[in-house]
This record gives C-alpha cells, structure tokens and sequence, in this order.
C-alpha cells in the first residue's frame, strides 16, 4: 500500500502546521529499487581495494567466482538493509501551506517545501521505474539545489495523484471541497479555466495566452479507469494538457551532427589516427581516443536527455516532457521563470535553428545528486522558438514580436535596440553592432554575439539586483558592462555599453522592478485575497531588486 497513514508528529519550530494530516510513506518496493545502487558501489570499492590481491594469490578460478559471488550477495544484504531502515524512516505528507518530508536513520531531517515557493513539479521514471511501473516525484522549491525534494518511488498512478495534488493546493485550490462533476466534459486548458469558474476566493489563470477569466471554483475531474480514491483522502484531478510543441528525432539527431562537439571528435579522430600512422604508434592511438570519450559521452547524453521532447501547456503552467531510458514529466507553474536564454551556433544558422534555456529559483544540482533540466527548446525554428518565448513569459504583446525577432538576427539600432557606441570597436570589433539593449513593457532584453548569437530575457519582477562592471580598458573609453541578475543559472549580461546610458538604465530598470512586484499576481495563480487587493505580493525568490556597481572607478558619462 502506497498511502499508509502514520500517527501525526509535532514538527520544529516554523513548520506549517501537520496536526490531522495523514503522513504518508513510499511505496514498499523502493528499498528493492534504491539497493542496488548502495550495492553497486560497495561491489566497486571492495574490487578496485581488493582484486590485486586476489590475483596475486594462487587460487582456483572456482574459488575467485565464489569469493566475488560472495562480495556480491554481502553487498546487496548491505544495501537491502540500509534501504530497508531508509524507507521505515521517510514519510511525507502534503498541507494546505507546505510539502513536508521527514527522513534519516540516524539523524533526523526534515525538508519544507512552502507551496507559494514550489517552482516545478518533476515526476521522473528511471528505466527500472519504466519496466514496473514506478515513479519518483521531485519538488523544485526556491532557496537553491538543497531546497528540493525527492519522493521515491510510489507507482505511476500515485506519483500523478501526488503531483496533481501539490499542483492543485499550489495554485490556492481548495480540494477538499470539490465536487467529482465540475469538470466534466472539459477537454482542453481553455475550457478548465472557463469551468472551473464561480467559486469563492479562485481565479481561473490565463491559458495560451488569454485573459484571466475572473472568480473560479476548484476542479476534480472524474476517470473511471483510476482505482478508487483512498478514505479520508481526495485526489486532484489531472488537468487536460494542450500539445503544441513536438521534437522530430531526425532534427535532435541532426542537431547533434552539427554540434561544435561532434566535429571536435570528428577532428580529433581524424588527427589522431593520421598521427598513430605516420608515428606507428598503436598504443599513442589508443590513449588519444581513450580522451576523446568525454565528447561522446556528452553527445549520448544529450540526444537520451531530449529525445522525445515535448511541450503542452495546461491551467497547471507548462509541461515539459523528454527522455530515451529515464523519462521526466515536469510542470512549471505559472509565473515560476526568472529568466530566458535563447542561443545560436554558426553552424546552426545554416539550418535557422535556435536552443533556448529557462531558469528557475531553484535551478541547480538536488540533494540526491541529479541535475534539474533547463532546456525549453532543444532545437527548433525562429517560430517555434517565438512561441515558446511567448508561453514562458505571456506578458509579451503582438506589438513586441518585431522586437524579438530583431534580437535575434538584428544589428545596430532597428527596432529601438540601443547598441554599444562605435567607440566599442576597440574591444570588440566583430560584434559591437550586435550589442545591444531592449526595455519592453514587461521584460528587458539583452543580445550579444555576432558569431555565437545570444538573446536573453528577463522579466521586471523577476530582477534580483542590477549591476555595471568597468574595467581599465573600458574606463579609458567609457564603457561599461551591464548585468539584470536574476534567480537561477542563467546570468545575462551586456559588455560595452555607453557609461552614461548605462547609468540612467541602472535606475530606471531599478524602478521598474519594483513597480513590477508590486503589481505582480499573486504566488497561488488560481487565488485572488480580496482582502490583500493593492497588497504588495510575496516576492517569488530574493529579495527586492537592488542597484550596484563593481567598478575599478566612478563611470563616466
């Protein structure tokens, strides 16, 4: 049973309040699924330390197959034994305010995840999860890679029961009191956010790009193909999902072929052969390739990462699906984006394709070890990457497409770009035309590169702090660097900028980061506080956005 209930537990100081929650526990298989990693590596250490001792000794091979069956079976029992207390000692249980996990044999931790700071719900199933029907469920909470959460596993059904769940309180539904019709019928994100219309204290959230529109009601939708619903306990629905983006495996497969990365190997082999043959020398050959495996390694885990990727956007926020052998499922409410990072090679400007890179609150390396993905497009065409701009950040007006679309093949000053001074060519003469900034109604943008294009975007309540670098050389021509920062991995900049224009955007973009938060929507996108109306809302991650300067000496204008 994947739900037991457990005996509630007064928490620390600060924990939201757990008293009559039902705290639940993984299912009972994942010892059986988390051994065999423990068990693995002990087999590893055990070999590396011991297998030159062995061999040194005159055994029969009978006796060194039994001796490593014998090492094998001690660390499995190691390893079942451990998971085994792990799992008794690991418990969650979902409140209306947080996420909470307790676990640890010997020192007990305990991990809160606040529902108005949960930037992604990730359910992922490794290739053994995918074979029995299995699945874990990271929580991406704001505060850095320690901040996240793991639950493995529970099954497929409860892993989606789990999500749907924290995505539901998340956006301020109140599932307890949701009646199993208020939906029927609805099949697509549009009609969820036109049903679920009328009761107190909700609002339905804008949906592919639409309005919000207005007071909503909590949603439950019925699926007579779901096992019945445990006692005491109600399950959100899953909310219908709209594809509109699907990555053809012929473009991943050809993208990787244009890879600055497989023509280093390619390259590289060539080299290295060439040179073992006219040297002679098999063993150089040998030990050159043996280097060149980090490249391949790096194309192989690209093209199993995005394989299959998809886009769909629900009342939930965005989903994005992708993996070969390991699968992930992760949505990303409403408003959770803190920044975009779209990118061009010059190989790939033959073909017009684009990558684009988002980053959260929470971006960064779990506490299990596992990387969060960033990548909104893989590798698709300006309009899709358009698009998908659009959806990531639905503030942007039709009006403002013309904009975007100079910032990524444009120069100098068309479309109201304000580019670096002609002065800028010392330092840079390929790409000073390039360049360049944009302030838009809701977001500023950055470009830069002539041979690498780059295009970043960052929303105005999204900004943590501002700030302008100069060094000698720029301080000789007046020059400076200019840098939005923002939550997360993504760090825009501009180099080169006109000290002066860089010192009135300095305090104007300051202004309109804070006017930004104040009229942000709220952190639960389906909540509308009367109450708070005209309130300042919680700030998603950080604090207000601050104004500095780390130069070698004042600007000057």
């Amino acid at each position: 049973m994947t739900d037991a209930a457990l005996p509630p537990e007064p928490g620390p100081a600060g924990t939201p309040p757990v008293d009559g929650t039902a705290w639940r526990r993984l299912h009972r298989v994942t010892p059986l699924l988390n051994a065999w990693k423990i068990a693995a590596a002990l087999v590893v250490i055990l070999v590396i330390q011991g297998l030159d001792d062995l061999l040194r000794i005159d055994l029969p091979v009978l006796t060194l197959v039994l001796i490593l069956a014998g090492v094998i079976l001690v660390a499995t029992l190691i390893g079942l034994t451990y998971s085994y207390f792990a799992w008794r000692r690991t418990e969650y249980a979902i409140t209306t305010e947080a996420v909470v996990q307790r676990s640890g044999i010997f020192f007990r931790k305990e991990r809160v995840a606040r529902l108005t700071r949960i930037q992604a719900v990730e359910v992922t199933q490794p290739i053994l999860g995918r074979i029995f029907g299995f699945a874990g469920i990271k929580v991406e909470s704001a505060g850095g890679a320690e901040a996240n959460m793991s639950l493995a596993y529970l099954t497929m059904d409860e892993a989606s029961d789990v999500r749907n769940e924290i995505l539901a309180r998340a956006a301020g539904v109140d599932i307890d009191s949701v009646e199993d019709a208020d939906l029927e019928g609805a099949t697509s994100p549009a009609e969820v956010a036109d049903a679920v219309v009328g009761a107190d204290g909700v609002t339905a959230p804008a949906v592919d790009g639409a309005a919000p529109t207005g007071p909503a009601k909590p949603a439950n939708l019925a699926n007579p193909a779901r096992p019945a619903r445990p006692a005491g306990r109600r399950l959100a629905p899953e909310a219908p999902e709209h594809q509109v983006f699907a990555l053809p495996a012929g473009r991943l497969v050809g993208s990787l072929l244009a890879h600055g990365a497989t023509v280093g190997v390619v390259l590289g082999v060539t080299g290295v052969v060439v040179g073992g043959l006219l040297s002679g020398g098999g063993e150089w050959i040998f030990s050159s390739l043996f280097g060149l495996l980090g490249a391949v390694g790096f194309l192989w885990s690209r093209f199993s990462t995005e394989f299959n990727f998809r886009v769909a956007t629900s009342p939930d926020g965005l989903r994005v699906r992708h993996g070969l052998l390991e699968t992930k499922a992760r949505t990303i409410p409403p408003g959770r984006i803190q920044a975009l990072t779209v990118l061009q090679g010059p190989i790939w400007r033959r073909f017009g394709w684009w990558r684009a890179r988002l980053t959260l609150a929470s971006q960064g390396t779990s506490s299990d070890g596992t990387e969060t993905s960033d990548v909104l497009l893989p590798v698709g065409s300006s309009d899709e990457l358009i698009m998908l701009i659009r959806l990531a950040v639905p503030e942007l007006e039709d009006e403002d497409l013309p904009v975007l679309q100079a910032g990524l093949t444009g120069i100098d000053d068309g479309e109201g770009w304000v580019p670096s001074p002609r002065r800028a060519r010392w330092l840079d003469p390929i790409a000073y035309r390039r360049n360049a900034f944009r302030v838009l109604g809701s977001v500023i943008a950055l470009r830069k590169g002539r041979i690498f294009r780059e295009l970043s975007i960052v929303p105005h309540e999204r900004t943590q702090s501002l700030g302008v670098t100069q060094g000698p050389l720029e301080r000789r021509l007046r020059l400076v660097s200019f840098t939005p920062h923002s939550s997360g991995s993504i760090e825009p900049s501009l180099p080169h900028l006109d000290a002066g224009v860089a010192a009135q955007l300095l305090v104007e973009q300051a202004e309109r980061a804070r006017s930004a938060r104040r009229s942000a929507g709220p952190e639960r996108w389906m909540h509308r506080d009367e109450a708070a109306d005209g309130a300042a809302p919680e700030p998603a991650a950080g604090a207000a956005p601050t104004a500095s300067a780390e130069v070698g000496g004042p600007p000057q204008p």
